[in-house]
């Protein structure tokens, strides 16, 4: 009855072992922070950036994972049109300059073409780690006329 008592104590302790280092061996999920997304002469934080202009991004990354890949992605809300015989404009980059680093400050700027319709559109940043752990962080975008 002894041995069947410390066998039981023995397995008990071993199953909390192992689950407890599972659980610490888990990587957070990257954080994002958005500071600034807008035109980009002003470097503004309006959420908005003007046709034949930029759009400025200012975002902090923390990936205690390592960062693999980040992706922005901007397309249109609503009824958007294509103008002038173009097709809408949208946006899906890949950035890789920033693989491997914990920590970052995301401060790009994005071309907003000359062909661009006014109006609404979404802003998608997505970062995934290197553990395959994805974060994403989303605004509301307007596309305004010069």
């Amino acid at each position: 009855m002894k041995n069947r008592i410390l066998l039981f104590v023995v397995i008990l302790g071993a199953v909390m072992i192992l689950t407890s280092c599972n659980k610490e061996n888990e990587v957070a999920k990257p954080v994002i922070t958005i500071h600034e997304l807008g035109d980009g002469d002003s470097h503004g934080n309006d959420h908005t950036a003007k046709i034949g202009g930029e759009l400025h991004m200012d975002i902090d990354v923390v990936a205690e994972g390592k960062i693999d890949v980040i992706q922005v992605i901007i397309h249109p809300e609503g009824e958007h049109h294509e103008k002038d015989g173009h097709d809408e404009w949208e946006v899906d980059s890949i950035y890789t300059k920033f693989s491997g680093l914990k920590n970052t400050t995301f401060h790009e700027h994005i071309e907003v073409a000359a062909t661009a319709e006014p109006g609404d559109y979404h802003f998608d940043f997505i970062v995934t780690d290197m553990e395959g752990n994805q974060s994403s962080a989303e605004a509301e975008l307007e596309i305004i006329e010069e």
